[in-house]
């Protein structure tokens, strides 16, 4: 099926509920494949509505899609907004159609209904497996569960494709370059990102990345990049105001509510993130810059650890944290420690996993991750 000259406009899709940014990063891995696989092609994107309009940067200009094809949200049953998108659908013409595997009710059924012949898909055992032409069959995992280079390698098959190292499944995030005079600064360069969804709470205290941020100050003489969304300005404040208060003459920048092609810019010219579970990791390893993630209450780890060859997680390893979730169940989560579900304020309540993980612990990594030119021996003046 590789560069068949009878395929030229391929649907991905992508009906997905509730996804993260991080989420979306990642399925440049499919996207990937089907280029290198049709590379004359036009691959659309069939997304919902509501998804679209929330990361549209991200869909228009760093994806490797062509374009993007809206459908109904999830949870929407209008019959006349279904009507229209079934027209619109078959009026493409499309020649294939790749759905992912968390598409929720648009499956290979409705391709075949609007007339695409090639339907890749990985089965699941519902109705929609009988509509698929070319499974996506995961190879034998070594840790007992799929992980992306899993389905990267299933993916590839089905496409024709030689599977892929693990090294070389996440391709290079697509950005547009961008002037930014911040980085003209001493290296090491240390973006830290101490925020993340509100829903769920996967954040290291604020507290200790304050003690972090001092020690790669003192010891690294490092320049530290603060970022976050508009919702976590409150938070970097109160992080760079402790880390100045310590230091006053540290260099820190704080960069909040940035564009995506801006922070792509910036997390590309860093020696280093250092951040919670969440989108600047995946956007940096995307950018291959090297990152520390700290691992809490997500039971995630193991599924891109294969994947992002600069990546080092950092976590306890309680037992409580390998429960896995949907993330529209994550308010009925519970764990041994009874920790708290949501993130309510930088003072806290935390999960247990992340209050217990030590400042030390994190350091070994920050130093074993850093380029060898980018840092000072310990204890050298600064």
């Amino acid at each position: 099926m590789t560069d068949n000259p009878a395929i030229r406009r391929i649907a991905v899709f992508a009906r997905l509920r509730g996804p993260g940014l991080g989420d979306l990063v990642q399925r440049n891995i499919l996207l990937s494949l089907l280029r290198r696989a049709h590379p004359l092609a036009e691959v659309s994107v069939v997304a919902g509505s509501e998804l679209v309009d929330r990361f549209s940067e991200l869909l228009t200009g760093h994806s490797y899609a062509t374009d993007v094809l809206r459908c109904p949200a999830v949870g929407d049953t209008d019959p006349g907004r279904w009507r229209e998108f079934r027209r619109v659908l078959a009026e493409r013409g499309f020649q294939m159609c790749v759905v992912d595997p968390d598409s929720r009710d648009l499956d290979a059924r409705e391709a075949r209904a609007a007339g695409i012949p090639v339907r890749v898909a990985l089965p699941t055992g519902g109705p929609g497996d009988t509509a698929i032409t070319h499974p996506i069959r995961l190879p034998p995992s070594l840790r007992g569960r799929p992980d992306l280079y899993d389905y990267a390698r299933g993916a590839a098959a089905a496409l024709g494709l030689p599977a892929p190292r693990s090294g070389e499944v996440v391709p290079v995030l697509p950005k547009r370059p961008e002037w930014t005079p911040e980085l003209d600064a001493p290296a090491p360069r240390i973006a830290v990102h101490p925020g993340g969804a509100r829903l769920w709470n996967r954040r290291w205290p604020l507290r200790h990345f304050a003690r972090l941020c001092v020690r790669l100050v003192d010891e690294l003489d490092a320049s530290l990049y603060l970022l976050g969304a508009e919702q976590e300005r409150a938070e970097l404040a109160v992080l760079s105001r402790d880390v100045l208060a310590q230091r006053p003459d540290a260099r820190v920048h704080v960069a909040v509510g940035e564009s995506l092609n801006r922070t792509a810019n910036l997390l590309a010219g860093v020696e280093l993130l250092v951040g919670n579970d969440s989108a600047p990791a995946h956007l940096a390893a995307a950018l291959r810059t090297p990152t520390v993630v700290l691992y809490g209450p997500t039971g995630t780890e193991f599924l891109w650890a294969r994947v992002y060859p600069r990546h080092r997680g950092v976590s306890l390893r309680y037992p409580c944290q390998d429960i896995r979730h949907a993330a529209e169940d994550v308010a009925t989560r519970r764990c041994e420690h009874a920790c708290p579900v949501a993130y309510e304020s930088p003072e806290g309540p935390y999960p247990r996993c992340l209050t217990d993980l030590p400042v030390d612990e994190v350091w070994r990594a920050v130093t074993r991750q850093l380029p060898a030119t980018s840092a000072r021996p310990n204890g050298s003046p600064r």
